[in-house]
């Protein structure tokens, strides 16, 4: 009896493990073999605070290398998921490592220092897991599709900041420079031309 009691409590101690690794956020890296950026980024994913505990770094082998560029063991899944991703409008391909993809929110060819960003946010809505999805041969395996080409730049702050829309404002900045200082300048010109008139109008009262 007190063995059958100690083995239904080892399991139930471990029932909170399944389900937390269950629950972990998946982050995708389609890698090339000795590929320097591919290598930063897992660097970088294993140093978080959450690496193993909210989310887990699934590496596939999209080159065998990064110099010859060999089709690797994942080249073929890494193709799906990239072509699916770009439908939906993302940047991803499989032309640039690393490939990294999260849920169906992100997927960028290229190394990120923001990803826990990213990855907090996919822990607190779901994991939605495209690439096991497209990895099963599953065909309910939806992106939901972005309005403009392209991800939103997740930078260093952990904010998120269009491209587009940084370079339209940026254009306005400058463009307001320069009618202000126009602005200015045309004034000043008007002023000084003015004061000259009263000052030659004064001389010529009191000759």
């Amino acid at each position: 009896m007190k063995k059958i009691l100690s083995g239904v409590i080892a399991i139930l101690c471990c029932l909170p493990l399944v389900v937390s690794a269950a629950d972990k956020v998946k982050v995708y890296i389609f890698y090339a073999g000795g590929c320097p950026a591919c290598e930063a980024q897992i660097e970088y994913l294993e140093g978080l605070d959450g690496y193993n505990k909210t989310f887990e770094v699934v590496e596939k082998e999209l080159y065998i290398d990064h110099i010859d560029w060999k089709q690797g063991a994942d080249y073929e899944l890494g193709t799906k998921v990239a072509d699916a991703f770009s439908k939906a409008g993302y940047d991803a391909s499989v032309n640039a490592t690393p490939l990294v993809v999260i849920s169906d929110s992100y997927a960028v060819n290229s190394y990120n220092s923001a990803l826990e960003t990213v990855i907090n946010e996919v822990a607190k809505s779901g994991d939605k897991d495209i690439v096991g999805c497209i990895e099963d041969g599953r065909s309910d395996c939806d992106i939901p599709i972005i309005e403009q080409t392209g991800n939103d730049t997740y930078n260093n702050t952990g904010t998120t900041t269009s491209n587009a829309s940084l370079g339209s404002n940026n254009m306005v900045v400058v463009m307001s420079a320069i009618i202000s200082t126009i602005v200015i300048v045309a004034v000043y010109l008007v002023k000084s031309t003015m004061d000259k008139a009263q000052i030659l109008e004064a001389l010529n009262n009191k000759k």
